[in-house]
């Protein structure tokens, strides 16, 4: 005899069940997931520009410049160092802080971290007024037991100097663990795995004045082309910049697009009273990533009609309006020549908020994750792959203290949202900076979705009228 189940059962199963979808349905999906932590203890250094990559493993493996007890790094200290640790997912530090170079009497000016295919760590960095320099650790050789091993321990390629030419090198991989580096003065250089040369120092755009302040400058397409972005400023002292784009064969280093101007929108944001820097954009703080189409996303800060101290003082206030667009140099003949930017650019440029000090990344789903900075702590803001900027989010914690006057960098990953960056006291309390740590879903677009559950009603609803049809 066929049973069936009573319709009262049937209705307590449906309600049970909606319970659960509503309740699912209402878990932020920018929630935190792991407290902030301070993931350097000793304070007898002052830490600053964190930079991060994830190996196969979820580890995640910091690079960051090191000064001395005496202050930070931004009131002018006078030498300073390339740090390194690794961190397991949970917030374990696996390797604690590792000292990559010896004392000099030069400022380190920022150094990069790219994890290869086989979880060695590439790190570049470069000596103000000296060469810059890559080296290559193997990671797996030292206990990770939470001690601090001899460098020796764990070089898998001693340091190699590539060029003096070389200011806030960047890098990227490609799938055969090839290193591209670009820098902020323009110029681009290519080794193998092995940090063997392959292209030699070049400058690929010899005719325009550039300047500093990107925090990812340098993307890689599926065919190995190298895609950068620069400031282009109408002098040398980096006054009314903009951003410019350009685009590298990457077996050659040969110019596919040359020199082409982001920036073909005015600003709608009022920023405070006109200075000298008026209504011409004064761009700084760029970033590009490559979606999965090859389309190249661009954030960058417009400084334009801010207050004359915020254009020119990184540091202070807010000072600019955080912008996005999306470029396709497929659309372009890649001749050589500057590209028609109104042809390429697919997605206009979107005003995403205030600005202080940003770092953006692609994420999985082909939108753009955008940490920034402000005097007040760190925040967190999506944006859609049609440039939609999705709500604001304020990340705070007690374990970050900021001063009124240093700023805090971001270091983000994309798969997971986990972020990093230095716990920043004032510079006369003796008590140096820390490196922090926290983690961030950034899976939805908007800062937050109902899909899943949408989903889990849709196969709830299913599963339900067969039970009841049995």
């Amino acid at each position: 005899m066929k049973t069936t189940s009573p319709r009262g059962s049937a209705g307590i199963l449906a309600s049970s069940f909606a319970a659960t979808i509503m309740s699912l349905s209402a878990l932020p999906v920018s929630a935190a997931e792991l407290a902030y932590t301070e993931i350097s203890a000793d304070t007898a250094f002052a830490r600053d520009r964190p930079r991060v990559d994830k190996d196969s493993d979820g580890n995640y493996h910091i690079v960051y410049r090191m000064g001395d007890a005496d202050g930070l790094i931004e009131s002018g200290m006078t030498g300073s160092n390339v740090g390194y640790m690794m961190v397991s997912k949970s917030g374990t530090v696996l390797i604690d802080e590792v000292k990559l170079t010896a004392d000099r009497t030069n400022n380190i000016n920022t150094a990069d971290v790219e994890v290869t295919s086989d979880d060695k760590v590439i790190v570049s960095f470069s000596f103000r007024g000296s060469n810059m320099q890559l080296i290559k650790l193997d990671p797996s050789a030292a206990p990770q037991d939470g001690t601090a091993p001899a460098l020796a321990t764990i070089e898998d390629v001693a340091e190699v100097t590539l060029s003096e030419d070389f200011d806030h090198p960047f890098i990227e991989l490609d799938s055969s663990d090839n290193v591209y580096i670009w820098s902020h003065n323009g110029t681009f250089a290519k080794t193998d795995s092995s940090l063997v040369e392959q292209i030699a120092p070049m400058s690929p755009f010899p005719d325009v004045n550039k300047n500093g302040h990107g925090t990812n400058p340098i993307a890689l397409d599926s065919d190995g082309n190298v895609h950068v972005v620069f400031q282009d400023c109408n002098s040398t002292t980096g006054n009314l910049c903009t951003v410019s784009y350009g685009m590298l064969d990457g077996t050659d280093g040969s110019v596919l697009i040359d020199v082409t101007n982001v920036i073909t929108t005015n600003l709608t944001t009022d920023q405070g009273a006109e200075t000298d820097v008026g209504d011409a954009p004064h761009a700084a703080h760029y970033s590009i990533m490559a979606d999965s189409k090859d389309r190249m996303a661009v954030v960058w800060a417009d400084k334009r009609n801010a207050p004359f101290s915020d254009v020119y003082c990184t540091k202070c206030q807010s000072g600019g309006t955080l912008m996005y667009a999306k470029l396709d140099p497929s659309l372009d003949d890649q001749d050589g020549s500057a590209a028609d930017m109104a042809a390429i650019k697919i997605v206009g440029d979107s005003e995403l908020g205030p600005f202080k000090y940003a770092q953006a990344f692609m994420a999985k789903n082909n939108t753009v994750q955008v940490f920034y900075s402000m005097r007040s702590g760190m925040s967190h803001i999506p944006v859609s792959t049609s440039g939609k900027p999705g709500a604001t989010k304020v990340l705070t914690s007690n374990a970050v203290t900021f001063s009124p006057y240093h700023k805090a960098y971001p270091a983000a990953m994309a798969e997971d949202g986990a972020l990093f960056w230095p716990r920043v006291y004032a510079a006369n309390d003796g008590e140096g900076s820390k490196i922090v740590m926290g983690k961030v879903s950034t899976g939805g677009s908007s800062g937050g979705s109902t899909a899943p559950a949408a989903l889990l009603l849709m196969l709830g609803a299913a599963m339900l009228r067969r039970r009841m049809a049995r």
